[in-house]
């Protein structure tokens, strides 16, 4: 069994010798469109993950001009009873659900995120700033922080930076997770000075969010 998903534009097309480009993290087919048309250059890059990740490949058709199509085709089990199983024991190290607050000011990001958190049967509260999460923290209880880096008001690393000194004075110790468009070491570093515990690449795959569960059972296993 197969489902087959295609999507059609009528916009600006992309040129031939850019289409191999598209897929790529942050990249566009022609960058002076990015203020014009908005993104980052991640959106497609992702989507082609996940598709490779459920056993498709994404493909695209496109005129300059003329619009784009883009296809995919996904194999699909005639029962759940194979993924039932590999859910279970992925899910081993996370069985206790968790309150997890996610620090995210992009939309499809929020989805995304809560959407596979609650599959694995956590609570989760969205704010968009990092303003915002200190406020949270004083309204209620929370297993763990999963923190975009780049926000307005108040960014990732000043808000765990903050949120450390707090708890410098209380002797508690909540652990926080980066979400971050940026993999390099010196973006981890940064990360953990800021007194982050992890981070989680933008190109956000079901198996990073479960095994950052299984470090949030870890680190309050420490307690």
């Amino acid at each position: 069994m197969q489902i087959r998903v295609s999507v059609a534009d009528t916009g600006i097309g992309i040129p031939e010798d850019k289409i191999g480009l598209i897929f790529e993290a942050f990249s566009q087919a022609e960058p002076s469109h990015t203020r014009q048309y908005g993104g980052a250059g991640l959106g497609l890059a992702i989507t082609r993950r996940l598709v490779n990740r459920m056993g498709g490949a994404l493909e695209v058709e496109s005129a300059e001009g003329l619009g784009s199509t883009f296809r995919f085709v996904l194999p699909l089990e005639k029962t759940g009873a194979a993924a039932s199983r590999i859910s279970h024991r992925e899910r081993g190290p996370t069985a206790k659900p968790y309150h997890v607050l996610l620090a995210e000011d992009n939309p499809v990001n929020q989805r995304l995120a809560t959407r596979l958190l609650e599959k694995e049967g956590h609570t989760v509260t969205v704010v968009d700033t990092g303003v915002k999460v200190l406020e949270r923290l004083t309204e209620g209880a929370f297993d763990a922080i999963l923190m975009d880096v780049q926000m307005p008001e108040m960014d990732g690393l000043k808000a765990a930076q903050a949120i450390r000194e707090q708890e410098a004075l209380s002797g508690k110790h909540i652990p926080i997770f980066a979400l971050t468009a940026h993999a390099t070491v010196d973006d981890r570093q940064r990360c953990l000075q800021a007194g982050m515990d992890a981070y989680i690449s933008k190109l956000i795959l079901v198996e990073e969010f479960i095994g950052v569960l299984g470090q949030i059972g870890d680190k309050l296993g420490q307690k």
